[in-house]
This record gives C-alpha cells, structure tokens and sequence, in this order.
C-alpha cells in the first residue's frame, strides 16, 4: 500500500505543476507549450510505467488516463477562455473607437450650437436694438390706416344718402311732371279759359308755414312771398291782355275745373318746396363729401409715406443682420480655394456655395459652348440671306427706275407732261363702282320695302291670335261658368231628391242663403258709409289729397220669390 501510494502522490504531482504554472502567462504560445508538456509528461508518464509496470497494479494506469483526460479538459478550457478574453480586447476596442467617434461628432455638435446660440444672441441684441423705431412706425402706420378706414366709411354713409336724395329728387320731378301732364290733359282741347287756368296753376301764392318751424324760416317766407307777389304783378302787367283775378273764378269757366286747378297748384308747390329743400341737402352733401374725399387723399397719403418709412426701416434692419458673421464648418476635401497646391492661411475672399452649385456651373459650362455653337451657325445663315436680300434689293431698285423712266415716256407721249397719279386718280370717276353702288341702293330700297310689308304682315297676324286668344279664353271661361253651375244644379237636384220633405220642416236653406247675403250687403254698405266719411273729412281740409273710391263687388239680390 505504501508503494501505491507513493505512485500515486509521484504520478499525481508530476503532471500538476503544468497545471498551475501554464496559465500565470496567457499569450497565444500556451496551447503549443501546452501541448509540449502535456506530450513531455506523457513519455515521461510512459518511461515510468514502462519502468514501473512490473511493480505496480493495474489501478494506477486508469488513474493516470483519468488524470491525462482532466489535464486535457483544463487545457482545452484554457484555451477557450484566452480566446474569450482576446475576443473582448477586439471588442473594446472597436466600441472604444466608436464611441471616440461620436465623442468627436458630438464636439462638433456642440460647437456649432453655441456658435448658433452666440448667432442668435447677436441677432437678438440687434432685434432689441431696432425694436423701439419700429413699435414706433408701426403704431404710426396702424393710426394712419384706421382714420383712413373711418374716413372712407365716412365717405361711404355719405355717399349713400346722397344717392338716397337724388333717387328721392328724381321720384319728385317726376312727380312734377306727372302734375303737369295731368293738368293738360285736365284742361283738354280749345278751352278758352286754358291761359287763365295756365296762371292760376303757376301762381305763386304765400305759402302758411307750419307752427314747428323758427321764427327766422318764417320771415324768410315773407320775404320769398313778398317777392312772389311781385313776380305775379310783373306776369300780370306783362300779359296786359285781360286783367282778370287769378282768385276768383271768371263766369263761364267751370268751377269744378277752378277748384281741382287750385288744388293741383297746391300740390306743385308742395312738390317745388321740397325739391328745393332735397338740392339744398344735396349740395351740402356734396360738399361734405368732397371735403371728406380731400382729407382722405392726404390721409392715404400720410399712410404711404409710413409705409415707406417702414420698408426703409426693414430693409436697414435686414442689413444689419446680413452683416453679421454666420460660421460654417467645412471639411479640408470641401475646400478647393488652392494656391499652388496649398492651403492659403488667409480665407477671407472665398465664396461658400453648395456642391450642387458647382456642378450646375459646369453643366453650364457645356451648354454655353453649344449655344455658342448653334448661334455661329445661326449667324452665318443669316449673313448669306442678308447678302442674298442685298442683290434682291439692287435688282429691284434697278428694275424701279427702269419702270419709273417707262411711265414717264408714256406721260409724255400722252399727256405731254408729267402728270401725279394720285391726283389723276381721285379726280376720276370709277363707272363700274357706280354702277354698282346704283344696284345696290336699288336693291336696298327694295328689300327694304318687302321687310316692311312683311313686318305689317306680322303684326296683323299677331293681332289677329291676339284676338283669337281672347276670343277662345272668353269661350273657355263661359264653359268653365256653364259647367260649374251645372255642377251646382246637380248638387241642387242631387239634395232635393234626398230630402224631399226637408223643406217644409223647420226653416229653409235659401232662406239662411238670403239671410247671410243681406248681412253681407249691410256690412258692405256699412264700409261704404266709412269710407265716404272720410273723403268729407279729407275734402274739408284744404291741403287734403283725394284718393280714388273703392268699389267693393256688391252681392246679387236674389229675385223675389226665388228660391236657391
């Protein structure tokens, strides 16, 4: 038992020391000198069991495999693990470089933010700077805009009630002349009393001015009736014919007809006062309007000064922001300003544009060319069709003067001098054309005359289905009537043969009928009364105006006797 045991502690320590001695160095030799130590202890393990075998039992061989296998197993996990941690040194490394990287980017982030944030802070001081002027022509432009809104709003009422009074003048004229066509035709024809009604009508008499007016409009009446006055003496010294008064009616002359001319004449007047009033509201209307059109020019004049005092400010303003310094960050490939192959150190003249730019520019650069091309081609066309017009041109200037010379000794030998052309053509007369004109005119008259016959022609036979029309609708109506009341003799019929004995019971139909249709009458002849009433009431006062009587459809008695 000793001697196994001392097998087993020799075989046991011996391969142990790789073991724990490999691992102190991981480099990528340790699988090799693995290798070798692991072979170096197997022939050794050999040599000894080789050595030993005759002494030992068969237990220490299986003990030693399991022993070389263990070994082997570490090594190989040995292995494993260096690979891993190799793999991890990649690794990090690659995230090192990436997150270097993105540090980097990020640098540049920053920088081009706070370059941004010192930008804006500059154009911040500078808004500030111009904030003030403009609040200022802002407020100045925003007032002016509204008086010129209230201005023309102004403008617009006015105008609007002027139009309202010209409208309401014109209805009064045409009043007026409304009053003077009735009055002729009130007179009629051959009447011997026409000049004297002529004057009645056109007199001007005092006019009572209500007891609402002031004093000082009462007065000015006085004066205009006291020049009234006077105007009627002169007309009347002017006519000198017959001497008659104008207030009374003269003996032959109907008093009916005296009486309506004196209250048409109350109507003119009334129509002439307020005509004179509706211009006198008028013309200040129109001043008031021309007065507010002349502040409302100034006043869009004073709105596009400051419109103009504001653009000006703007534009200052975007100059000065223009001039502020904006900072690009270029890459060295972006850069192709080279002097010599090198960067120069001063950049201040270089211009900084999209790369897009640049390869437009050189697109460009081939279109030019075959422009260029094509409008030398273009020019040496037509320098050979403008030589070619120069010979046509020469040949026809000499073919000119030879035809000149022609028709010169042709003048010569007609006319024995030279005659204007012009002169000789208007001078002479044209047959065929007047000739032509002739038929024409002929021709016009008598087409002329054939349109009018048919245009009489037409308006009979318009006439005659006018008359047609009216002939069948009144034919239309009667049957309508005929038919409705056989309908009703019908319905009569129909009833009496169904309540043969209702009309000896109780009180009968056609007498409610009759009943109702007195009613009727009596309400009819009631409002007849009221409004006669008031036409008495409207004829005694001097200024009232008569309106025609309205005549209400009065129902048909029934005959006596009758029966519905």
């Amino acid at each position: 038992s000793s001697g196994i045991n001392a097998a087993n502690g020799g075989g046991g320590d011996g391969p142990q020391q790789p073991a724990e001695t490999k691992p102190a160095a991981p480099t990528a030799k340790q699988p090799a000198a693995a290798a070798a130590a692991v072979a170096a202890t197997g022939e050794s393990k050999e040599d000894d069991e080789s050595e030993e075998t005759p002494q030992l039992p068969l237990g220490t061989s299986l003990e030693s495999q399991n022993e070389d296998l263990e070994i082997m197993m570490m090594l190989h996990e040995q292995e494993c693990l260096i690979n891993q941690m190799n793999e991890a040194y990649k690794e990090f490394d690659i995230e090192l470089v990436k997150l270097r990287k993105d540090k980097i980017q990020l640098d540049v982030e920053l920088k081009n933010g706070d370059l941004r944030i010192i930008l804006l802070f500059e154009e911040l001081l500078l808004l500030k700077e111009f904030e003030k002027r403009e609040n200022l022509l802002q407020e100045a432009l925003s007032s002016k805009l509204s008086d010129r809104d209230e201005m023309s709003d102004k403008i617009e009422e006015l105008e609007e009630k002027l139009s309202n009074k010209k409208m309401y003048m014109e209805e009064l004229q045409e009043n007026e002349k409304l009053l003077y066509e009735s009055f002729t035709e009130q007179l009629g024809e051959n009447n011997k009393f026409a000049d004297f009604l002529t004057k009645v009508f056109k007199k001007k008499i005092k006019r009572v001015k209500k007891t609402t007016e002031m004093e000082g409009d009462s007065d000015e009446s006085d004066s205009d009736d006291d020049f009234d006055s006077s105007s009627e003496e002169e007309d009347e010294d002017e006519d000198g014919v017959e001497h008659l008064d104008l207030n009374i009616c003269p003996p032959g002359c109907s008093q009916d007809l005296y009486d309506a001319t004196i209250v048409m004449r109350e109507k003119k007047l009334d129509l002439e006062e307020a005509i004179q009033e509706e211009k006198k509201i008028i013309d200040s209307l129109k001043k008031e309007v021309d007065a507010l059109i002349k502040k409302n020019k100034v006043i869009s004049h004073g709105v596009k000064c400051a419109k103009n005092d504001l653009e000006a400010f703007q534009l200052e303003k975007q100059k000065k922001m223009n001039e502020l310094d904006v900072i690009v960050t270029l890459n060295l490939d972006q850069i192709q300003f080279m002097q010599n192959g090198v960067l120069p150190s001063d950049l201040s003249s270089c211009l900084v544009f999209h790369s897009t730019g640049v390869n437009q520019l050189a697109s460009r650069i081939k279109e030019l060319q075959q422009e260029k091309a094509h409008q030398i081609r273009k020019f040496k066309e037509l320098k050979k069709s403008h030589i070619h017009l120069i010979k046509g041109r020469k040949a026809m200037q000499e073919k000119l003067l030879a035809l000149d010379e022609k028709c010169q000794n042709m003048m010569l030998l007609k006319f024995g001098r030279e005659v204007d052309l012009k002169k000789l053509e208007n001078i002479s007369t044209n047959r065929i054309a007047e000739e032509l004109k002739e038929t024409i005119a002929k021709k016009d008259s008598k087409y002329s005359r054939k349109l009018n016959e048919w245009d009489v022609q037409i308006s009979q036979a318009k006439q005659r289905l006018l008359s047609a029309t009216r002939d069948h609708t009144s034919r239309l109506d009667t049957l309508n009537e005929l038919t409705k009341d056989k309908q009703d003799l019908e319905g009569v019929l129909d009833g009496k043969q169904k309540n043969l004995g209702g009309e000896y019971s109780g009180q009968r139909k056609a007498d409610l009928k009759e009943r109702q249709r007195l009613l009727q009458l009596v309400q009819l002849q009631a409002q007849e009364i009221d409004a006669l009433k008031d036409e008495i009431g409207i004829l005694s006062r001097k200024d009232g105006h008569i309106l025609p009587p309205t005549q209400t459809a009065v129902p048909p008695l029934p005959p006596i006797g009758g029966h519905a």
